[in-house]
């Protein structure tokens, strides 16, 4: 007997959230009923939440607010916020006294030490008022201090966003490299490696095929209800990327903010989609296990591939960083203090006294720095006959479990509606 594939359609499931039926799991919550034993079928989930958290240098604030009355001047020609140029236009709004800008998230702030677009995105989600310094077209200087409350528009742009395939990076080189992709400058001859990508929970991996979500899907962003804009940049089929744009009025810090790597600051940011089960197809594309999804270790100086193992030998299970603050009381001269990525640690009497879990990137460099204090697996592999520590994780697995299960819920309570796309996503097939 021939068995027709089963499906379901979108309001199907919308009417299941209504009533309260719907099953609704995170692909970890996916993962570890797997793990443990259970056989999960197509009619037991009718969606699945992910997320990644990471370092994504792709993205940038478009703002707009008055600074001064109308008919004051005529344009703002030069703008910066905290000491970060900012790109005033493209519109000018002759004589409104109102400044359109954008601030990338890379850009670094000339007058503060370790500040950059990132930085200042999370400070303003905090609540913090800024410093706007403008130049007029007729040379006149005009500062002003502003909260995020107080601009009437602030919205976050993700040009390149949970990239499907990341990597992990090898310092094939004899000597040592500042570079993006460590905290500490890169030690040489193949002696270490750092990764990026939170494998099996990223939103491409779990529907490579694009089914569940595409051009005008609602997604979140640092935990603000946005949507997806449509293929970002450099991406084609075999390693896609999203564009996104959300408020930041309703984004959480705890899911965004900048990181200190050897060679300048890079921001934070985290994206989750959820992923309707609309057929058998999609079912079973959902990622079973970290072992399925591959990481390519490429070559730090020159991006060559030279091996390649999977998520589950970088992550096995281990998200979340313990401290222990009695190993700091007795300590002489601490180690880690001036290298956490984040500035997460809460310092008193000169020591180290708690963690601030807000800002805490599970990164592993205190680890590294100091295992009596700060314990966390960062696992090692196998390459050329040799074993490699992991000293780096440029993702945050813990914060996109979290970010994935804050989706679940607000689905569940009708804060976040499940919409079709407008529109495909199409890719490039190879990037040339």
């Amino acid at each position: 007997m021939f068995l027709l594939p089963k499906k379901r359609k979108l309001s199907d499931i919308r009417r299941k959230i209504n009533t309260g039926t719907a099953n609704i799991v995170t692909v970890q919550e996916f993962i570890n009923r797997l793990d443990n034993g259970e056989r999960i079928k197509f009619e037991d989930v009718d969606v699945i939440t992910t997320a990644t958290k990471g370092l994504m240098s792709g993205i940038m604030g478009v703002f707009s607010f008055k600074m001064v009355a109308p008919k004051t001047l005529r344009k703002f020609t030069e703008i910066s916020i905290n000491g970060i140029p900012a790109f005033p236009g493209p519109c000018p709004n002759e004589y409104l006294g109102i400044a359109d800008l954008i601030v990338y998230g890379t850009a670094q702030s000339q007058e503060r030490d370790r500040y950059c677009g990132g930085s200042l995105f999370r400070e303003l989600v905090e609540g913090k008022a800024v410093e706007i310094v403008a130049k007029s077209s007729e040379g006149e200087k005009v500062e002003k201090e502003m909260t995020l409350e107080e601009m009437q528009y602030a919205k976050l742009i993700g040009t390149r966003q949970a990239i499907k395939n990341y990597n992990a990076m090898l310092n094939c080189e004899s000597y040592k490299v500042d570079t993006i992709f460590s905290c500490l400058p890169f030690e040489a001859n193949k002696t270490e490696l750092t990764f990026s990508g939170c494998g099996a929970l990223n939103p491409f991996q779990n529907d490579p095929k694009f089914q569940s979500f595409g051009v005008g899907s609602p997604l979140l962003v640092n935990g603000s209800k946005g949507y997806l804009i449509g293929p970002g940049t450099r991406n084609y089929v075999a390693k896609p990327n999203m564009m996104t744009i959300a408020p930041m009025i309703q984004m959480k810090p705890e899911y965004m903010g900048a990181f200190k790597t050897s060679y300048g600051l890079e921001p934070i940011c985290s994206i989750a989609l959820p992923i309707p089960i609309l057929n058998e197809e999609i079912f079973d594309n959902i990622i079973k296990s970290d072992k399925d999804v591959n990481l390519t270790i490429l070559s730090l100086v020159g991006r060559e591939k030279v091996g390649e193992i999977t998520y589950a030998d970088v992550w096995d299970n281990n998200f979340f960083m313990k401290f222990d603050s009695k190993a700091c009381k007795d300590c002489e001269e601490c180690k880690t203090i001036d290298y956490c990525p984040t500035n997460a640690f809460i310092i008193k009497d000169g020591v180290i006294s708690a963690i601030d879990r807000s800002r805490c990137f599970n990164c592993g460099t205190c680890v590294r720095l100091c295992p009596d204090a700060f314990k966390l697996d960062l696992k090692s592999i196998e390459f050329e006959g040799s074993e490699i520590p992991i000293v780096l994780r440029q993702s945050d697995r813990f914060g996109a479990i979290k970010l994935a299960e804050e989706l679940k819920h607000m689905i569940l309570k009708g804060e976040f509606l499940l919409k079709k796309p407008t529109g495909t996503l199409d890719f490039a097939e190879s990037l040339k």
